[in-house]
């Protein structure tokens, strides 16, 4: 791209954007938007889950009590809630 810029100012010209090179730009930054909000969305997830876990836990609440709230409150299924249990729990 710089190379055409520089080639632009020197021959005065403009430079044309060719319809795959639209559709590449627009997939690029659909898939960079998705990407991100994706990241953001499994983060908070990750992050409810183990709030839930951990306040749960310091009240001495039983892991099946907890795992039943994650499935509630967040959606999951009793594999998810498991693996999230595993992962933060004590």
């Amino acid at each position: 791209m710089l190379c055409e810029e520089r080639l632009v100012n020197i021959m005065g010209g403009t430079v044309i954007e060719t319809a795959s090179e639209k559709l590449i730009d627009l997939g690029r930054s659909q898939g960079i938007s998705l990407g991100i909000s994706q990241g953001i969305s499994l983060g908070m997830l990750q992050g409810q889950a183990k709030m839930i876990i951990e306040l749960n836990q310091e009240a001495g609440i039983d892991d099946a009590v907890i795992l039943k709230q994650m499935r509630e409150k967040l959606s999951l299924s009793e594999k998810e809630a498991a693996a999230f249990l595993k992962q933060y729990g004590k």
